[in-house]
């Protein structure tokens, strides 16, 4: 089993990975290709291939930025959690040693996930989490338009909107209202954000639309997309952004007896009696 092995460098440092974690998996009879930083891209992209797999060491955010590299290198990702929640990731910091083990063994359950692509500014971009676009100010709104496949749908002034895979469903989206979605399907949620209307509501839809924000006015200073968190562009008032299904997957690998509903009663609560 060869894989690469990738780190959040906002909270660790190589050296201290390779002193905590390479042995292990060496005993384990997996060859570690690369120890690199998540984010971070090679000049070559032929070790990828060499690679039956990327373990991941941090938290969801980490997951997040191997996930791009995942999805065009179809190599499977398996999540160390290393952070806080933990909700993308199979195991915990003190299952290290047994993450190696179902890794060497591959004794692990793989889900493909959908991915969204974005459009703006001349690129194209991958989420497996959310697309938003935001406001940049804290005062005053924006003016925006949604449309699918060509037809005006939402209208509103508001702080914005989220557009979230299955698997961002727990996430951004989630806090701001939206509904939770098993990730094992290919659909769109649509969540404004703080609509200035009683009228706007979250939207579930099938994947095979193409959604286009339009930015009519923005009150003060501009607005932002994210992509799975990161802040990718500025966009002004006439602007537009195009979001689609994407054609690739990421598949997260996760332990056998994986159960989104008990990762959800686990990580959120959800679904327990209080009373």
């Amino acid at each position: 089993m060869k894989a690469i092995l990738f780190f959040n460098p906002l909270k660790a440092r190589k050296e201290d990975v390779q002193e905590q974690f390479f042995d292990i998996f060496h005993n384990n009879d997996i060859e570690i290709l690369k120890i690199m930083p998540a984010g971070s891209a090679l000049a070559d992209n032929s070790l990828y291939q060499e690679a039956d797999i990327f373990i991941v060491l941090g938290g969801d955010g980490t997951v997040l930025r191997v996930a791009e590299l995942s999805a065009e290198n179809s190599i499977p990702i398996v999540g160390i959690n290393l952070g806080t929640l933990g909700f993308l990731t199979a195991y915990d910091s003190t299952e290290i040693e047994q993450a190696a083990k179902d890794i060497a063994s591959n004794n692990l359950h793989y889900s493909d996930r959908f991915l969204l692509e974005c459009y703006v500014g001349g690129k194209k971009l991958i989420s497996l989490n959310d697309i938003t676009v935001q406001k940049s100010q804290p005062i005053g709104t924006v003016d925006l338009e949604i449309l699918i496949k060509g037809e005006s749908v939402l209208n509103y002034a508001g702080d914005g909107v989220i557009l979230s895979t299955p698997t961002g469903s727990t996430g951004y989206a989630l806090s701001m209202g939206g509904p939770i979605i098993e990730p094992s399907l290919d659909l769109i949620t649509i969540n404004p954000l703080a609509s200035h209307s009683l009228n706007i509501r979250p939207l579930v839809v099938s994947s095979n639309n193409y959604i286009e924000i339009i930015i009519h006015h923005i009150d003060a200073g501009n607005a932002y997309v994210t992509v799975d968190g990161d802040i990718v562009h500025r966009i002004e008032a006439g602007m537009a952004v195009v979001v689609s299904s994407s054609e690739k997957k990421v598949t997260l690998a996760q332990k056998n007896d994986y159960s989104f509903f008990k990762v959800l009663n686990n990580k959120l609560g959800f679904g327990r009696r209080i009373i």
